[in-house]
C-alpha cells in the first residue's frame, strides 16, 4: 500500500508529466526521431516494449519523434551521426536532423523515460527558438 507521500509525489509526477507533455504539443517541425538501440536478448528492452512501446508511435512524443528501432551490433545507417557507439541496450537517442542530440542509457522505469524524453524534446525546441 502506497504511503500519502509516495501518492502526492506520483500525483506531482503526473502533473508535470502532463503540463510538459503540452508544451511538446505546440512544438513546430523539429525533425526529430528516437533510435532505439535494442538486442533479442535484453530483459530491459522487453520491459519498455510491455511498458511504452505499444503506445509510443501514439503517444505525442511519438508523433514528434517517431521510433526508429536499430539492433545492437548492426552498422548504423550512414544518414545517422551519433556521438559515439552505443554499448548499452535499451539505448534511446534523441535525434535531430539524423544527428544525436540526446541519449539515454538503459531503461530505469516509465517515469524516467517519460520525463526524460519530455526534457529533452523541449530543449531542442528552446534551442531551436533561439
Amino acid at each position: 500500500m502506497l504511503s500519502n507521500t509516495c501518492r502526492i509525489r506520483n500525483v506531482f509526477l503526473c502533473l508535470m508529466l502532463i503540463f510538459s507533455s503540452a508544451q511538446v504539443l505546440r512544438a513546430d517541425s523539429l525533425n526529430l526521431g528516437l533510435l532505439m538501440i535494442d538486442d533479442t536478448a535484453c530483459p530491459y528492452c522487453e520491459l519498455w516494449d510491455e511498458e511504452i512501446g505499444y503506445m509510443y508511435s501514439r503517444s505525442q512524443e511519438g508523433k514528434l519523434a517517431p521510433l526508429i528501432r536499430h539492433h545492437y551490433g548492426e552498422k548504423i545507417p550512414n544518414e545517422i551521426v551519433l556521438v559515439s557507439e552505443p554499448v548499452v541496450t535499451p539505448t534511446f537517442i534523441l535525434l535531430e536532423n539524423n544527428k544525436e542530440r540526446f541519449r539515454i542509457e538503459g531503461y530505469p522505469g516509465e517515469e524516467f523515460f517519460w520525463s526524460f524524453l519530455v526534457e529533452y524534446i523541449l530543449k531542442i525546441k528552446k534551442m531551436k527558438n533561439n
